[in-house]
């Protein structure tokens, strides 16, 4: 598999955060099930992370945002077998948006969801917990492994 670039946006209003919610294949071995995420996505040839940060949220909610602050960095392995099978760098900032999101491309369901219940919705995933843990501690620079 190829290495991923990701861009991803944190809106957050009256103390409530953003998720979009599509189908994924999570393992090799199960089915599909719905899985939230912050809005965003690959990074796409010839395209800057700001400009697939847009592109992404308008395909995803429908809302045209303006990017704000850089609020971290992940980076990470994906290992399957003991061996590296991928790496990852995904790129968060906060955005702003005026109007309501909508679903749109693979999103089925988007959720407004307090900070304090983001556990509740979001998986086990390493890009989940480096954003849990940013929530928590701030830090600006996170490395995880992701070993099946």
């Amino acid at each position: 598999m190829q290495d991923f670039l990701g861009a991803f946006g944190v809106l957050e209003r009256d103390g409530q955060i953003l998720l979009a919610g599509n189908q994924r294949q999570l393992r090799d071995d199960a089915g599909h099930e719905l899985v939230f995420d912050l809005p965003g996505g690959h990074v796409e040839p010839n395209e800057t992370v700001f400009e697939a940060l847009r592109r992404e949220w308008l395909e995803e909610t429908g809302l045209e945002v303006d990017v704000g602050e850089f609020l971290f960095v992940q980076e990470g392995t994906r290992e399957r077998g003991g061996r590296r099978d991928w790496v990852w760098r995904s790129f968060f900032f906060e955005v702003r948006a005026e109007g309501e999101p909508v679903p749109g491309s693979e999103v089925v369901h988007l959720l407004w969801i307090a900070r304090g219940r983001l556990d509740s919705v979001l998986g086990r995933a390493p890009y989940h917990a480096g954003f849990q843990r940013w929530l928590i501690d701030g830090r600006r620079f996170q490395v995880d492994t992701w070993a099946e």
